[in-house]
């Protein structure tokens, strides 16, 4: 370890501010920000943190009970009255004064952005203050926006948050990527080895184990017999995500498996994912869609057999670590997943823990039949579950947090 550590001058317990881009009720803030928060939590040298979220979304979305120790919670909304990209850049600007008098009253002393979005203003808010940030789950979305032809690389919106993202790598004091391939690329850009860590999307395994009681219930509800498959997809459609094409890969995975059903759990308009189904010619009785609060998730991934990641490939996604893969191995569960995303589809492509198709779809027949081949395994489930221990335990985040802060003197950090 280190010989000097984060934040070494504080003598008293921490004050940590966590900003996140997303809405607290938003699935991604209950996968992606809450786990750490625990972590963070137990930790006897952390006195306070302060959850700043953006509430952007005008979409129902579940309750969500955050009921985390030390952890107390702020919103921002955005302004009636206004929309658009307006509304957007009005909402950061007001953000970064808001945190800037926070960070003085409170005496914060970190900032821990979740991801590059909230990145760009905690590095504003530090060079306003001084206080130090690091980020969390670092990606380059830019590059991710613009490959997936969401943005124009001429765009205003991708040259800010390209020139901020570029800003974080100078200025935070530690950055942490979700996969090693970006770890070692920003390492060969001439980023010091001692400031970026590599923590995948870490999966509460507890909370998202195979319960077999469950399995029954949800089967039961929603009518699917026993003997049937059911392939599941936790997440949205269109932007960095296949739309049409999805429908096109549950179509045919209905085709391939035993009577499957198909379960979506999405936040998106339920209307319009029927309408893509039918369009695909998904039959209605076989086809199920829902939007549930984060906790209940687990319940319906063991109601199911297989899962669907459908992320639209492009050279940068090798650093992307999509959370619902955590949470499917934790359920034990083979994904059906594009190539050449995050380190997992290295894993698959050897025929572990799922199989991986390429973007025209060519060989998702063999991709298909690599599944069965899984399926087909006795104790495939607990196999998979094993590979959630390895690769997305809270054990990798506890390390890298003691590495940063030092050991825990209460050894309140225990294993998760």
């Amino acid at each position: 370890m280190a010989e000097e550590t984060l934040l070494d001058y504080v003598t008293r317990p921490k004050n940590i501010l966590i900003l996140s881009y997303w809405s607290l009720r938003e699935p991604l803030t209950a996968a992606a920000v809450f786990p750490y928060m625990r972590i963070l939590s137990e930790r006897s040298d952390v006195g306070t943190i302060r959850l700043v979220t953006m509430e952007t979304t005008k979409k129902f979305l579940p309750e969500v009970d955050l009921d985390i120790e030390k952890v107390t919670h702020t919103e921002i909304r955005s302004r009636k009255g206004i929309s658009g990209g307006i509304a957007k850049a009005e909402l950061f600007i007001r953000t970064v004064f808001v945190l800037i008098r926070m960070v003085r009253r409170e005496k914060i002393d970190l900032v821990i952005a979740k991801a590059s979005l909230a990145g760009a203003i905690a590095d504003l808010v530090h060079f306003l203050t001084g206080v130090p940030y690091m980020v969390e789950s670092y990606e380059p979305h830019a590059t991710y926006m613009a490959e997936c032809g969401v943005w124009e690389r001429s765009s205003l919106r991708f040259r800010f948050a390209h020139w901020m993202e570029q800003r974080q790598l100078v200025h935070a004091s530690h950055i942490i990527t979700v996969t090693r391939n970006h770890r070692n690329d920003l390492i060969r850009e001439g980023i010091p080895p001692q400031k970026v860590h590599v923590v995948p999307s870490i999966t509460d395994l507890e909370v998202f184990r195979f319960d077999p009681v469950e399995r029954q219930r949800i089967r039961a509800e929603l009518g699917i017999p026993e003997g049937s498959e059911v392939g599941i997809y936790v997440g949205k459609f269109g932007g960095l995500y296949f739309e049409t094409e999805a429908f096109e890969i549950f179509k045919r995975a209905m085709d391939g498996m035993h009577d499957m059903h198909v379960l979506v759990l999405s936040p998106s308009d339920h209307e319009h994912i029927r309408q893509l189904a039918e369009e695909a010619g998904i039959r209605r009785d076989r086809f199920h869609v829902l939007t549930v609060k984060h906790v209940e998730v687990p319940h319906y991934l063991s109601a199911s057999d297989m899962a669907f990641s459908t992320i639209k490939p492009s050279p940068a996604k090798r650093y992307q670590c999509p959370i619902k893969n955590g949470e499917y191995w934790a359920n034990g569960l083979p994904i059906l997943m594009t190539d050449g995303v995050a380190d997992d589809h290295l894993l698959m492509r050897k025929g572990l823990g799922g199989a991986v198709y390429r973007e025209d779809l060519a060989d998702l027949d063999q991709a298909l039949g690599n599944i069965r081949k899984i399926l087909d395994q006795p104790g495939h489930r607990s196999m998979i579950q094993g590979l959630a221990r390895r690769f997305r335990s809270s054990t990798i985040i506890q390390d890298v947090y003691e590495e940063l802060f030092g050991p825990d003197a209460a050894g309140s950090a225990s294993g998760g």
